[in-house]
């Protein structure tokens, strides 16, 4: 298969399951970014462009995989921090996502 057609493809699960659920939201946002990096040669002002800022933002938390090195603390506060991102992008994102899922539902 295609590289770009696979990278579409993953942009659209990644794209369908942010509009679902919150769930590991920062590891879908990082590979949304990266997956308009690899597709534009970077994301910006491009569909993918909320979440490079969304990236930039929150480039301090850790992931689902660093999670388990965080004290009790910490990840409550990083929770709390990560709700608030999500809050404010809310409406960006879904656009994103289904510009994502609007542009690449057909490859």
């Amino acid at each position: 298969m295609n590289e770009d057609i696979k990278l579409k493809r993953d942009a659209c699960q990644h794209a369908e399951s942010l509009l679902k659920t919150d769930d590991n939201y920062l590891d879908k946002v990082i590979e949304l970014m990266k997956i308009g990096n690899k597709l534009h040669g970077q994301c910006w002002d491009t569909e993918f462009h909320v979440f490079g800022v969304i990236e930039s933002d929150t480039d301090h938390l850790p992931t689902k995989k660093n999670r388990e090195y965080r004290s009790k603390t910490m990840l409550e506060n990083t929770d709390k921090e990560i709700k608030e991102v999500i809050a404010f992008y809310k409406q960006d994102v879904s656009q994103a996502c289904n510009d994502i899922r609007s542009k690449y539902k057909n490859v």
